[in-house]
């Protein structure tokens, strides 16, 4: 119920203010899309709603949707993001790593799963598995935002 709550508060955000992040990152042009649901009934768990409620503003929120391909075993950088990502495996896998409670910590994540960032300064990165990994990812972000990945050193407990 939660998800639902979340997809339609983020659906409105997007339609109050999701254009002026438009303009500054190439857009795929919707023809070459086929139609159809991304992705379906994918569950993500322990979603911030602190990220959520601090992401969008009186004025709204601006809404980013990205398709990620990362090759075998390739990481994404370390970075965080201005507010609120959620993610979905369409296929492979993907393993999420992070600090937290002093230590490294790492959650690999297969096809039809997902989880939440909370953005904000959480430094992190992806690894895709040993057959790659597609994946969507959802920015709400505030208003305004220049960009949905700001680089950022790796924590101290996984260097």
């Amino acid at each position: 119920m939660r998800w639902k709550l979340l997809a339609v508060l983020a659906a409105a955000a997007a339609i109050g203010g999701g254009g002026a992040a438009l303009a500054t990152h190439s857009v795929v042009d919707p023809s070459t899309v086929p139609t159809g649901f991304l992705a379906a009934h994918n569950f993500v768990g322990r979603v911030p709603i602190s990220s959520f409620v601090r992401s969008v503003q009186p004025d709204g929120a601006d809404l980013f949707i990205q398709h990620v391909r990362l090759g075998a075993n390739v990481p994404t950088g370390w970075h965080t993001h201005p507010g609120l990502a959620l993610v979905v495996i369409a296929r492979g896998q993907l393993t999420y790593e992070d600090a937290m409670a002093n230590r490294c910590h790492r959650v690999t994540y297969g096809e039809g799963e997902g989880f939440s960032d909370p953005g904000f300064g959480h430094v992190h990165r992806a690894i895709a598995g040993p057959s790659g990994a597609d994946f969507y990812v959802v920015y709400v972000l505030p208003t305004g935002t220049p960009n949905h990945v700001i680089s950022a050193d790796p924590p101290p407990e996984c260097l």
